[in-house]
């Protein structure tokens, strides 16, 4: 096949030809140019995006790992309280019937009186030791004088009954007399106790 050489004409029409994708080549540069300023704001949101996922995933991972912390702290707390709840629910149980009743019968006045009861227990312990429990150890060696004094009280009986007129409030004295003797004849009084003091 023979080969053709082109002439001026097809020369000129390729040249026009190359003209026109060069014009159509440079008005698709604005277009391009808008198309790229488009992606770098698609970047941009992403790099935010991207930014704020990585913050609320390192939040994320901080709060786990204070969980984990707390998780840790309970677990501890719970393995010491589990063996006192066993230990004691046995009691518990036992004294929740009273527990139930004070609670629906207290009156808040009663715990303040019980509260100033408890208040005032160091000064009754100290009353009761220093001044009540000795009374209490002596009356045990008071007795001997005290009968003494029912004798004393005998013989002022006998004076008095033998005064004119006197006879009938000496007899009523006397059967009052026998019948305290006839009481006290029964007890015997114990012996003081050691409190160590």
């Amino acid at each position: 096949m023979p080969l053709s050489i082109p002439g001026p004409s097809a020369l000129f029409g390729a040249a026009a030809k190359g003209v026109d994708a060069v014009e159509q080549a440079i008005s698709l540069v604005p277009r391009l140019a808008s198309v790229v300023s488009q992606v770098e704001d698609i970047v941009a949101r992403v790099g935010l995006v991207v930014t704020d996922i990585e913050e609320a995933s390192a939040r994320a991972i901080a709060t786990v790992e204070r969980t984990e912390t707390v998780v840790a702290a309970a677990s501890g707390l719970t393995g010491r309280l589990a063996p006192l709840v066993d230990e004691f629910e046995p009691s518990l149980r036992k004294i929740e019937p009273v527990l139930r009743r004070l609670a629906e019968t207290t009156d808040p006045d009663e715990v303040d009186a019980l509260v100033e009861v408890i208040d005032l227990m160091p000064q009754l312990v100290d009353k009761l030791t220093v001044d009540i429990l000795p009374v209490i150890d002596t009356l045990g060696t008071v007795a001997p004088d005290l009968r003494d004094l029912l004798d004393v009280s005998k013989e002022l009986n006998e004076m008095l009954g033998a005064l004119p007129g006197l006879g009938r409030v000496k007899r009523r004295i006397e059967e009052q007399q026998v019948r305290e003797d006839e009481l006290r004849a029964a007890e015997d009084p114990p012996p003081a106790p050691d409190r160590g003091h």
